[in-house]
């Protein structure tokens, strides 16, 4: 069986390129190996009655339990895997690269996605969304990241060679503005049949968000192939990688990105003379946004710590200090979860996937939807509670002296500390004293799922964060998600000493005062006054918020009483 991607191969669905929408009810799906990894293929049946889940799912959804689809290459490195990817999309496409040309290639791609910041959009991304492709889309999602303008710091000498005449790189204004050359100046086809499909014009300021990095990318791949492939081979890279620029909302006409993008290449053919017939540039259209659809196929699984972890990868990528493992201060990561949540909070689920003339069907788009929903509800919540969680040390931060790094008020991270058999931090300590939500469910609700996910943990450890986040989940269980809610409302950046005050009068005291004095016994310059405040706030009982007893009115409590008050473990 031919297996590119949904079955586009005319033996699998002979109409496909004809403008004719799949039929849901005709397609079954099965498995097969090929090389040593487990793919999903798409293939006629006779069958009709398939289940409201069956009949839903599509390549985007299939490709989630792809994960470590790279297996395939299982022993070779990650440039022998780009060389030979490279080689056999070249192959099917009847160009017979030479050794040189591919080491070259594979070189400029491995380079690219392989910089300090790239922890999500690396060589693995590559693999991971090229999975059963057509060789086009496969060339396309080589190239389609190398470009990532502010995670990278700019371009770097060979890049800037690689792009002469494309950009202009403008200083004047104290930050680097990117501007598009005069392309009609140039003399350069590829260039402006590029700036056509992506609808910019000469002197154009680039933005991150509005496809600088796609077009430099698509610039790049122009560059480096466009001796060896056809003009309209050319041309539909060009419309992949501007299908993979995210989170697009339709035009002021309503049109939505891929019909956009259909009608601008209808223009560029049409100007440039490219002679692609309506049904070819349909198909183009279709098989980008099937690429921009598989670039954030990580929307669609039903495994929330999998979703997470992708989330998480992108924390450092936006954010320079993060990649200093535990150097970073508690204003920087606090920071950089303030932006995360923000860009969850106003994320249209509608801008994640398109569609184009019945690809994917309506049943699919409105499934991978519901995924949508859910999967950035739980980004929500799960980045709610650990903005919760890192606000309450900066605001102990800026009440005792100011900004410090995490380490100081939290601890060493596992794998900084020699011997891990007395390793102890705030978040093992927090660990042994969380509440159970269980116990405590007749006072608060929360989502057990997500109370999991930040007290046991994601999947994976990131190399500048714990994979699980026990101060999100001593605070969650405590306050569940009313209580979140509300005091992530009060959550400013940066943290003020009143603004803190306020934002910990959400909280219940003796939560505060119980994370104030973990903290003294690891921030020992600010201890003393770490311990006032777990006494201010021992002292201030709260009756309508939690069900902790009373302090004694008659008899206040002083330091050494605190341990005793708060349960805290005399290991401690």
């Amino acid at each position: 069986m031919k297996a590119f991607v949904l079955g586009m191969q005319e033996d699998i669905f002979p109409n496909y390129g004809n403008n004719e929408a799949i039929s849901l009810s005709k397609i079954q799906l099965t498995e097969e190996k090929y090389d040593g990894a487990k793919r999903h293929m798409y293939t006629r049946s006779s069958s009709s009655g398939l289940n409201d889940e069956d009949a839903c799912v599509s390549s985007y959804v299939c490709r989630i339990s792809l994960q470590n689809a790279t297996s395939t290459f299982a022993g070779f490195t990650c440039l022998d895997k780009l060389i030979k990817v490279l080689q056999s999309s070249l192959e099917a496409l009847e160009v017979k690269p030479n050794d040189t040309d591919l080491e070259k290639w594979a070189y400029i791609v491995h380079e690219c996605m392989s910089g300090n910041g790239r922890n999500f959009h690396s060589v693995g991304h590559v693999f991971d969304i090229s999975v059963d492709a057509e060789p086009l889309q496969t060339l396309s999602a080589m190239f389609h990241d190398c470009i990532y303008y502010n995670v990278d710091g700019g371009l770097n000498f060979k890049m800037k060679e690689a792009l002469k005449g494309v950009i202009v790189e403008d200083m004047s204004c104290g930050t680097c503005a990117v501007r598009l050359v005069d392309v009609d100046a140039q003399d350069d086809n590829l260039l402006s049949i590029s700036v056509s499909i992506f609808g910019f014009k000469s002197h154009q300021t680039l933005l991150p968000f509005g496809g600088l990095n796609e077009f430099l990318s698509a610039m790049l791949a122009c560059r480096e192939l466009g001796n060896s492939l056809t003009l309209k081979q050319m041309v539909r890279i060009i419309v992949c990688i501007e299908a993979t620029i995210p989170f697009r909302k339709p035009n002021d006409q309503g049109k939505n990105v891929s019909e956009s993008l259909f009608d601008r290449l209808v223009l560029t053919n049409t100007k440039f003379d490219l002679e692609f017939t309506e049904e070819e540039a349909i198909y183009a259209i279709k098989m980008a946004t099937d690429l921009g659809n598989r670039d954030v196929g990580n929307f669609t699984t039903d495994d929330k710590a999998y979703f997470l972890d992708n989330t998480w990868k992108l924390l450092p990528e936006s954010n320079i200090p993060l990649r200093q493992t535990n150097i970073y201060t508690m204003f920087e990561y606090q920071l950089a979860l303030n932006k995360m949540e923000g860009f969850f909070n106003f994320l249209d689920p509608t801008t994640v996937y398109h569609s184009f003339r019945g690809l994917p069907p309506p049943e699919t788009m409105s499934f991978m939807k519901e995924r949508v929903e859910m999967n950035i509800g739980a980004a929500r919540c799960y980045l709610r509670a650990k903005l919760v969680g890192i606000a309450v040390l900066s605001s102990l931060a800026v009440m005792t002296g100011g900004d410090s790094p995490i380490a100081m008020f939290m601890g060493d991270l596992p794998d900084q500390v020699e011997d891990n058999n007395d390793f102890v931090n705030l978040g093992e300590i927090l660990n042994r004293e969380c509440p159970d939500p269980r116990r405590i469910g007749k006072y608060v609700e929360l989502d057990e799922e997500i109370f999991n996910l930040l007290h046991v943990g994601r999947k994976n450890a990131s190399k500048f964060d714990l994979k699980n986040s026990p101060l999100a989940a001593f605070l969650y269980a405590l306050i569940g998600d009313k209580g979140i809610e509300l005091s992530t409302k009060s959550v400013v950046y940066p943290m003020t000493v009143e603004s803190a005050r306020k934002f910990l009068q959400t909280l219940p005291p003796k939560a505060v005062a119980t994370i104030a004095y973990l903290c003294a016994q690891f921030a020992e310059t600010r201890s003393a006054e770490l311990m006032d405040i777990a006494v201010e706030y021992s002292n201030a009982y709260d009756s309508t918020r939690y069900d902790w007893p009373a302090p004694d009115s008659e008899n206040r409590l002083a330091p050494q009483d605190i341990r005793q008050q708060l349960n805290i473990s005399r290991s401690i």
